[in-house]
């Protein structure tokens, strides 16, 4: 076997396999918008009621959760439509996930620490 067979044979293994994961995120983001579309009040009615939790639980003192659910709402809110926008083949893009890495964690985290501090439940000991 001569080393243009090998590499051709390793392109082709990585192409395969890029192909494959693009298919598998087509699928889980297939199954995911199916699941929306027909639970879609039970899933609002689940979303509203932690975050209706976390609001209680901030108002007694204890806002961490609140912080948690604003940041993963916020987050996993863009990601969405993102994917709604874009299609499931950007998840697989890794110009994508160094973008979320970057840009997308610190700016959530950023603004939840806004919203905490502009309606005053984030209270600091000193």
């Amino acid at each position: 076997m001569n080393t243009t067979t090998t590499i051709e044979l390793v392109k082709s293994f990585w192409n395969t396999i890029d192909v494959a994961t693009k298919k598998i995120y087509q699928m889980l983001w297939t199954a995911l918008l199916s699941f929306l579309v027909q639970h879609w009040i039970v899933v609002l009615i689940v979303l509203v009621a932690i975050l209706g939790i976390a609001i209680m639980k901030a108002l007694l003192g204890r806002w961490g959760m609140l912080g948690s659910v604003l940041y993963n709402y916020l987050y996993f809110g863009i990601l969405f439509i993102v994917g709604l926008i874009f299609g499931s083949d950007i998840f697989v893009n890794n110009w994508f996930s160094v973008a979320c890495t970057l840009a997308l964690y610190p700016i959530c985290y950023a603004i939840v620490g806004i919203i905490l501090e502009k309606t005053g439940l984030h209270r600091r000991k000193y």
